[in-house]
């Protein structure tokens, strides 16, 4: 202080020093009141307080390194680290930092927020009750999907986990969507974005990606800033869907992190933290009641295995976690049965909570005749001869696994999915041999929407009455005619 003058103003800082540096992980002595998830400025680079200990304050650098070294000085801003949020985000691709991922400008918004949260508290949520439809037949019959639910999407390399939740994505029309890309190719990352935008999804979707080029770091971040974005349109009243692809290569990021901080491994290398890391990021996503504005945050986190094991590490702590999982299965796969999701290992634990009524009403049944069909196609494969009753049952299973055949961004809504279950459960196709079944799904479809849109609508709005079940039953005949004739409808 100046004596001569004791009004002059002193300005006090903290300042630390880099101990030591491996890649962008730093190890900093000489902080002793910072605070958790504050920057700091390293020499003119910015960098995250991640954890500290009686020794060192460990902070990950969120820009390449450069000429930095050990003995850089490192001061303290005394403020969170946060990344802006906000409609301007709608339509963009960008890094975790919520820079624009060709610029590398960071987009401005009015609001910005820590990347860190504590999820929302119980008498905050909400049973989850409304459905967030995905078009794909099998999930929305058999596991549907309800707004605030976590559905895992696990199974090997190239089995179509990422079309499965990108078509989520396109069947979305009044939510809002948020694919994270972790650890993935730019070319890849590419191909997503061609598709949302051919199919008009970018007019609600932001994209976060942290490539396979980019440090540790950024993958690390890029899932808890996907969080955070969705937060605040969840805050907002709106409902949010978060595509996490994937968590396995999330996980590898931290294992590297971990083990550059000099953290003991444990099983598979990773450190004791994993499943709390996921489970922190995972439980921000809910149904808040009305009192705290209704929104919702749903979470398809993408997992990958090997050789379909799914008893490993991630693969368990991740099903712990959700509320269920889309197991897609090789073997499916090749075979041609796509999307390739076994019944058997798939859940979900919301279950009928999520379904609308006039899809509740036939799915019941569904299951009922999906479980015969399993038990009998055991007999005949032992070459067993089956009752005419029991064949009969086990043709329309084997009628329902080819609707369940479904091509990529050939979405169909619940009402479309309503009438063709209702009409195999009614033994309405016995008589149509299973190689046509899918040209006669698809005709009947164009045939309702060009010819008799009115089935539809009285559906929605009266449910399954007996009259509209006699009105489905002549029309299935009048269709036969006119398909056994092959006229254009």
């Amino acid at each position: 202080m100046n004596m001569q003058n004791p009004n002059t103003n002193i300005l006090v800082e903290e300042i630390g020093k880099v101990s030591s540096m491996s890649a962008q992980v730093l190890k900093i002595t000489g902080l002793p009141y910072v605070s958790m998830g504050e920057l700091l400025d390293v020499e003119g680079k910015k960098a995250v307080v991640l954890s500290f200990d009686k020794k060192f304050t460990s902070a990950l650098l969120l820009e390449s390194a450069g000429q930095l070294k050990p003995g850089a000085l490192v001061k303290r801003t005394k403020t969170l680290f946060k990344i802006p949020v906000g409609k301007e985000l709608i339509g963009k691709t960008i890094d975790p930092l919520g820079r624009d991922i060709d610029t590398k400008v960071v987009i401005k918004t009015k609001e910005r927020r820590a990347i860190e949260k504590s999820p929302p508290q119980v008498l905050e949520r909400e049973e989850i009750h409304q459905p967030l439809e995905t078009g794909i037949k099998i999930i929305d019959a058999l596991f549907p999907i309800g707004r605030g639910q976590r559905e895992l999407i696990v199974g090997d390399k190239k089995t179509g986990k990422t079309s499965l939740a990108l078509d989520a994505i396109l069947n979305q029309k009044d939510v809002i969507c948020i694919y994270t890309s972790i650890g993935q190719r730019k070319s890849e990352i590419i191909n997503v974005l061609r598709n949302l935008e051919a199919y008009g999804a970018l007019d609600y979707t932001i994209a976060v990606a942290a490539f396979s080029s980019d440090s540790p770091v950024l993958q690390y971040l890029a899932p808890f800033s996907a969080m955070t974005i969705a937060e605040y349109f969840r805050d907002q009243g709106k409902d949010v869907l978060v595509v996490f692809d994937d968590l396995t290569k999330h996980a590898w990021a931290w294992r590297e992190i971990s083990l550059l901080l000099g953290r003991p491994p444990g099983r598979e290398s990773y450190p004791g933290d994993i499943f709390y890391l996921h489970a922190r990021l995972l439980e921000r996503a809910a149904k808040l009641n009305e009192k705290y504005g209704g929104g919702s945050i749903s979470a398809l986190p993408i997992c990958e295995t090997r050789e379909g094991d799914i008893s490993e590490y991630i693969p368990t702590n991740l099903i712990s976690i959700t509320d269920g999982q889309l197991y897609l299965e090789t073997d499916l796969f090749q075979a041609g049965a796509k999307p390739a999701i076994n019944i058997g290992l798939s859940v979900s634990r919301i279950g009928s909570k999520a379904q609308r009524e006039c899809i509740k009403e036939v799915t019941q049944g569904l299951k009922l005749t999906l479980s015969q069909h399993a038990e009998l196609k055991k007999l005949v494969q032992l070459e067993t001869k089956l009752s005419p009753e029991s064949q009969k049952q086990f043709k329309r299973g084997e009628i329902l696994l080819e609707i369940f055949k479904q091509n990529n961004h050939r979405l169909i809504d619940v009402y479309d999915q309503s009438l063709i279950y209702w009409i195999v459960l009614n033994g309405l196709l016995d008589d149509i041999d299973i190689p046509s079944v899918k040209n006669w799904e698809n005709d009947f479809y164009n045939f309702i929407d060009n010819v008799h849109p009115e089935i539809k609508k009285d559906l929605k709005e009266n449910g399954w009455t007996q009259n509209i079940k006699d009105k489905i039953t002549r029309l299935v005949k009048e269709f036969k005619d006119i398909h056994m004739n092959n006229q254009i409808v």
